[in-house]
């Protein structure tokens, strides 16, 4: 009883901690959410944990703390795994999972095994939750793995997926952008050097610095714009416009 009554205030005063910060100490809260959220894994509620856990691992990743943010994402999976399953569950662990994924990438490789495992167990949960917005990212990071691993097969299938999926929002051009970009990609390292040109072009129209720029955070530090045009330069270069190439 006296083990349990210790235990119980344990709880408790990580509790009021965490509480007191986030009521009394809002800049505190902002800046380092990683404490509020140690606090409440520790007091034992889970959903307030994960929630700041994912915050914390998105503002590392924002300072390019990428080690940092995969610490903060995964001390929240760990606080998800032992959770019974629900739907709440599921689409917790897809969020971190797809945030996760660029940190992943940009420590371990694009190629690495790692990433492949992240995005593998978060397409699984999509395809459970059904269509839903994680499933554009979860799509677009697996298609980044294998086509480092020069499997341009599963590539294209996926560049395929994304562009349906791309079109099937119409009030969403960033979607198009990435999806062209994928797909030129992709055509351009298959020698469909004109394919790859005409969603290469496509991309180029819709993309806009300002309202694009931020895409990068949330792909590696992939900027589909930057992408866009290189690609279409070797595609142009291949296809016999060494001029038009050099100018793009």
């Amino acid at each position: 009883a006296y083990q349990s009554m210790r235990v119980s205030r344990r709880l408790q005063l990580h509790k009021r901690i965490a509480d007191t910060l986030v009521e009394r100490f809002p800049e505190t809260t902002g800046t380092q959410p990683e404490l509020v959220a140690h606090h409440y894994t520790e007091a034992g509620l889970a959903d307030q944990a994960v929630d700041y856990w994912q915050r914390a691992g998105q503002r590392a990743v924002e300072r390019s703390a990428n080690l940092e943010g995969i610490a903060h994402f995964t001390k929240g999976l760990n606080v998800l795994a032992p959770l019974p399953d629900s739907r709440d569950r599921r689409e917790r662990e897809v969020a971190l999972r797809t945030a996760l994924g660029p940190a992943l990438m940009s420590t371990k490789g694009l190629g690495a095994r790692e990433v492949e495992q992240n995005y593998t167990r978060a397409l699984e949960l999509c395809r459970q939750l059904g269509e839903r917005s994680e499933l554009f990212a979860v799509l677009r990071g697996l298609w980044e793995f294998h086509e480092l691993r020069g499997d341009l097969k599963t590539a294209l299938e996926l560049g395929e997926e994304l562009f349906r999926l791309a079109l099937a929002v119409d009030d969403d051009p960033a979607l198009r952008l990435i999806a062209h970009d994928v797909l030129g990609d992709t055509l351009y390292w298959l020698g469909d050097f004109t394919g790859s040109l005409e969603h290469l072009e496509h991309g180029i129209e819709l993309y806009r610095f300002d309202e694009h720029r931020a895409l990068a955070h949330q792909h590696a530090g992939y900027d589909p714009g930057v992408a866009c045009r290189a690609f279409s330069a070797y595609a142009l270069w291949y296809l016999g416009y060494p001029d038009r190439a050099l100018r793009r």
